[in-house]
């Protein structure tokens, strides 16, 4: 038994990774939104293979764009023939590249194969603009004209709200409330709520969308999560001594705050993208007010502590937090730009923060404005008070005013739905 143990332990290692030859499709193919691609390689290895992964990825964000498709192999060669489908109507015209992946338990290699993708032509239909008065909020809306006209009132204070670009709604979160609301712009009604049963008077925190479902956070709740048609098919439940705040979407994993109900011991929970379970977390100082995704494995935390508003940067796979990269005036709101600039909203004006550079810069004199970028036209909506501002990203002078009946409180750029 001695023997046979120490040959056990002296077993060679196997430093040799599995071998990969992608056959379809060939490079630079072009294909259209919503067909499909025949994915064919020829993966060998010494050893057996026991895995094969094939994701599709744009070249732009380098993010995985679908969902990863995973194959148990148990040979040592294996055929790979699998027609992947585009699926996302929203998928915008592009370069993308499928990246196959081959694991033997002990070392793992990637090829990847590039192809183009043909997306639906996308646009700018309107702009929607919350106003707040004594109790209520007034939903206006703009149709490219900056014409605003109202088209609905909430009964309730404003939150939060996005506008969810695959149903064509508008969802509002209430202040004072436990009732979440969805607007549809074309019936001009409400066409879903749902109640919440919260321990808290006003229990909503925030609201996040990746254009096709919807992600809220409810203090004593948790997350939870609708599709398009409305059915709740996420879950992620905090427990009775914790609450959560702010949350972030992506396309690997969901970030969530949760803390304690007398306000301490912060952590930040990674989540499981598609059920909610938790992967992992790391305690965090400072008072989160949003979180952004640079890439697949990174993203920034901007929160506000003691000394100003600040940020840093959160590694998903190690859940390690590093060094603050600014410090600022309080920071009360945060969009994300095409060039992967952020945009800030402080106490002291709009400040541009360039991760890639470490590089932040003041850009605009409003205080503590509401903010929102069109990522298609490369604009910037400034809503300060009852004035709307429209800039062309990066410009000081604005290209086109418009002053509302009450102060500005939420604005959600509309887009069409393909």
């Amino acid at each position: 038994m001695s023997l046979l143990f120490i040959s056990s332990c002296n077993k060679d290692e196997d430093t040799i990774a599995p071998s990969i030859t992608i056959l379809n499709p060939l490079e630079n193919d072009e294909f259209s939104v919503l067909g499909s691609v025949v994915v064919r390689a020829i993966i060998s290895d010494n050893s057996i293979i026991e895995r094969v992964e094939i994701s599709l990825i744009s070249d732009d964000t380098k993010n995985r764009v679908l969902p990863a498709v995973n194959f148990s192999v148990g040979v040592k060669q294996y055929d790979l023939d699998f027609v992947f489908q585009l699926s996302d109507s929203l998928l915008p015209t592009g370069s993308y590249y499928f990246r196959v992946q081959a694991f033997d338990g002990e070392n793992s290699s990637s090829s990847f194969r590039f192809i183009k993708i043909r997306g639906r032509n996308r646009a700018k239909i309107g702009v929607f603009v919350t106003c707040k008065t004594a109790n209520t909020s007034d939903l206006y809306l703009d149709q490219n004209d900056f014409n605003f006209t109202r088209v609905f009132q909430f009964g309730k204070r404003y939150q939060a709200s996005v506008f969810n670009r695959r149903n064509q709604h508008f969802w509002f979160l209430p202040a004072n409330g436990n009732q979440l609301q969805v607007f549809d712009p074309i019936r001009n009604s409400i066409v879903f709520s749902s109640v919440f049963n919260s321990n808290f008077p006003n229990p909503f925190v925030s609201i996040k969308t990746d254009k096709r479902d919807v992600r809220i956070s409810i203090q004593d709740y948790g997350v939870e999560g609708f599709n398009q048609n409305f059915i709740d098919n996420y879950t992620f439940s905090t427990s009775a001594s914790t609450k959560v705040g702010s949350i972030e979407v992506g396309e690997e994993v969901n970030l969530v705050e949760e803390v304690n109900r007398s306000g301490n011991n912060r952590i930040i929970r990674i989540l499981n993208r598609s059920s909610g379970a938790p992967l992992r977390s790391t305690i965090f100082s400072g008072d989160i007010v949003d979180m952004q995704f640079i890439d697949e494995k990174n993203a920034l935390v901007f929160y506000n502590s003691i000394n100003g508003g600040k940020a840093r940067i959160l590694n998903i796979g190690t859940a390690s937090v590093q060094n603050e990269l600014f410090t600022s005036d309080s920071i009360s709101q945060v969009v994300k730009s095409n060039n992967g600039d952020v945009i800030i909203s402080t106490k002291s004006g709009i400040l541009v923060y360039v991760p890639s550079s470490n590089n932040l810069t003041q850009y605009l004199s409003q205080r503590e404005s509401i903010i929102a970028y069109d990522n298609l036209n490369n604009q910037l909506y400034v809503g300060a008070g009852t004035l709307l501002n429209v800039y062309n990203y990066r410009q000081s002078g604005s290209v086109r005013n418009v002053l509302l009946p009450f102060e500005i409180v939420g604005i959600d750029i509309r887009y069409n739905q393909y």
